[in-house]
């Protein structure tokens, strides 16, 4: 299959323009323009493409087309669990894309389920029920965070709910509940986002909306607690974790510290221990606003946070006393962050950017902004990349405001004449990426 052709999003919106990065259609070309034995290379050749790119984190000249654009959109099917007039899919989370079966979990609580939908052929597949589904409030309504693990003799979905219970399935055994999950972390509200280290096998899932707000380590093997984990002077909410192998550690994402400032990081062990927080308020850091929400981790071993408030994007090397990288204007009032290894590139939602609602794209090879690609009105806060394809998948709700897909759908977006790799090639780089480890990001949300 051909990506020849786009849709179009909002043409008339002021914010619909693209700049660019200089440099970027050669960096890109490989990706975006080339043929199929490009997707066919090896996993090294992939991860090189981005070193070519040149620019800087300032802005740049117009480009004459995106990067990405609108391939296509794939309906949300409504089932009985769904409260909204015509059946809409207007309330949803967390993404999370599995390489291993190029499936894109999406957190659909207005269906009460974890929604999957192939990347092969742009489809919905299924999903898992069984979640409190859309309440009053987003604080009670589930499923929230989700998360794939993907280990030998363990490929498993995990899913917060909105009663503060962690459910847990097999996806090889057709998603049959895990022995000993749900699993209740002991608060009265949702469990949201989490993150995986493959290293010790344990899971950090957040408590984002309980007071004070706290997170959980988990052992995935055994589906046993292993430590809470209150941040000092995070008490007022925690949004995305990510492991970050470089170092071995967690870290989540802190919107203030002490109730006020403008947030920060803390650093956690697999052990629950808090190692350090990072004041972005502090010297030498020095950040006026931020809230960080989304979080991602790249291969250069730094970390991005998306902010949710109008701001920026932070580019953050956690190694020593920490240090900020760079900054981006172009793209804030973030949600949920992703990291794609092949492109190395990070995704920022920005369904509260200042310009209107986009996704950002910054290289992790050169530390600069590429773009922002248009998304849709009301609160497109969730995104999930496929490695293999380099399809982007974003969920749109079903607001009036939404044209393109008023009753909801999951946005599929594409690189300009990409192609999809033929099913060996698929095969073969699934296998590769598996190996050699996939790292994801982050978020926030109303």
């Amino acid at each position: 299959m051909w990506f020849a052709h786009s849709l179009p999003i909002g043409a008339n919106h002021a914010y619909d323009s693209v700049e660019n990065r200089p440099g970027r259609d050669q960096a890109m070309a490989g990706i975006s323009r080339g043929s199929k034995p490009m997707r066919k290379a090896c996993w090294a050749t992939c991860l090189a493409i981005p070193f070519i790119l040149a620019g800087s984190p300032g802005g740049g000249p117009a480009a004459a087309e995106p990067i990405y654009s609108l391939l296509t959109t794939i309906p949300v099917p409504p089932d009985s669990a769904n409260p909204n007039p015509g059946g809409a899919f207007n309330s949803f989370d967390i993404s999370f894309f599995d390489p291993a079966t190029q499936l894109d979990y999406v957190a659909d609580r207005s269906n009460a389920a974890v929604d999957y939908f192939s990347a092969q052929n742009n489809s919905f597949v299924g999903r898992v029920p069984g979640f409190v589904g859309q309440q009053a409030t987003a604080s009670i309504s589930g499923p929230d965070g989700v998360l794939v693990v993907n280990q030998p003799g363990q490929h498993q979905l995990w899913a917060g709910d909105g009663n503060s219970t962690l459910k847990g399935f097999n996806i090889s055994a057709g998603y049959a509940t895990l022995p000993g999950t749900p699993i209740s972390t002991g608060g009265t509200k949702r469990v949201d986002e989490m993150a995986y280290d493959p290293t010790h096998n344990r899971l950090l899932v957040a408590n984002n909306a309980d007071t004070p707000a706290f997170g959980t380590i988990i052992d995935a093997s055994t589906n046993a607690i292993i430590a809470r984990v209150v941040v000092p002077g995070g008490e007022a909410g925690l949004e995305q974790p990510a492991w970050n192998p470089s170092t071995g550690h967690f870290y989540i994402s802190v919107p203030q510290f002490n109730g006020t400032g403008p947030g920060g990081l803390a650093e956690i062990d697999s052990n629950g221990n808090v190692i350090r927080t990072f004041d972005f308020g502090a010297a030498p850091f020095n950040i006026a606003s931020c809230s960080p929400a989304g979080l991602a981790v790249g291969a250069s071993g730094n970390l991005m946070i998306g902010c949710s408030n109008a701001s920026q994007s932070i580019l953050f090397n956690p190694s020593g006393n920490g240090s900020i990288v760079a900054t981006f204007p172009q793209i804030s009032g973030s949600d949920e962050l992703w990291y794609d290894p092949t492109t190395r590139n990070y995704f920022v939602t920005g369904p509260n950017n200042p310009g209107g609602p986009v996704f950002g794209v910054i290289s992790d090879a050169t530390d600069t902004w590429l773009e922002n690609t248009p998304t849709v009105p009301g609160n497109a806060h969730s995104i999930a990349v496929d490695p293999i394809s380099g399809e982007v998948f974003v969920p749109f709700p079903g607001v009036a405001a939404n044209t393109v897909c008023p009753l909801g759908c999951v946005g599929v977006y594409a690189a300009q004449g990409a192609s999809v790799p033929e099913p060996a090639a698929l095969a073969i780089f699934a296998a590769g990426l598996l190996g050699l480890g996939v790292v994801r990001g982050a978020r926030n949300r109303t």
